[in-house]
């Protein structure tokens, strides 16, 4: 199976957009913040991470290349259903490319596109084949879009809320202490004199009255 999301387009600098793209562990800590999320990440080595999802799904990554302008991951996909029903294996390479501009007023935006190719292992799939591919080819297409919207939306909350961001990966045990140092001088180093010094508020979090005017 193949997906490829339209690209999206944002406002961010790019050595943060290369930060939180390069460093799912920042970026997945800034989005917990936000909103309750069962998912769980450790690093397995320089290039490799696991994660789970909370639902029957492990993952295990590899960053197979790296550059500003492509990104390369190769994942073994394990999927158990909660009452252990059904087991899916599979393979997952997912690729992004990144675009890098400058408006009229210098600031910095990018561009950037997933595309994902899956590829399912599991005995007995040609059984059910038929019934379940359309299921998951349309769970695929909106992973694949959701996957760049994340990494778009964390950046633009990162810009317009750096004493947020630096305080969340500063306060991460669980990230190497030099990645935080790291994270936290690059958030200061591109911080906007219009940025605010408080928390993002999610739509949930609103006042109703608020929500309503949204």
């Amino acid at each position: 199976m193949h997906r490829k999301a339209p690209a999206d387009t944002f406002p961010c600098n790019s050595k943060l957009y290369l930060s939180l793209i390069n460093e799912p562990a920042v970026t997945l800590a800034l989005w917990q913040d936000l909103a309750q999320s069962p998912v769980k990440l450790r690093q397995l080595d320089a290039n490799r991470y696991q994660g789970t999802d909370g639902g029957g799904t492990t993952a295990t990554w590899e960053y197979v290349y790296r550059s500003p302008k492509l990104h390369v991951l190769l994942s073994d996909l394990d999927y158990v259903s909660p009452r252990g029903a059904a087991r899916l294996n599979g393979r997952i390479l997912l690729i992004v490319h990144s675009g890098y501009y400058r408006e009229v007023n210098g600031e910095p935006w990018i561009q950037h596109d997933v595309e994902a190719f899956v590829k399912v292992d599991s005995k007995g799939w040609k059984a059910l084949a038929k019934t379940v591919r359309p299921l998951l080819e349309k769970v695929l297409e909106d992973q694949v879009q959701e996957a760049g919207w994340f990494v778009s939306l964390m950046g633009r909350l990162v810009e317009t809320h750096p004493s947020w961001a630096c305080s969340v990966v500063l306060n991460q045990p669980q990230i190497d202490p030099e990645k935080r140092q790291s994270f936290r001088d690059l958030v200061i180093q591109v911080k906007r004199p219009n940025a605010s010094a408080g928390r993002p508020q999610m739509l949930a979090e609103a006042h109703p009255e608020n929500v309503k005017r949204r």
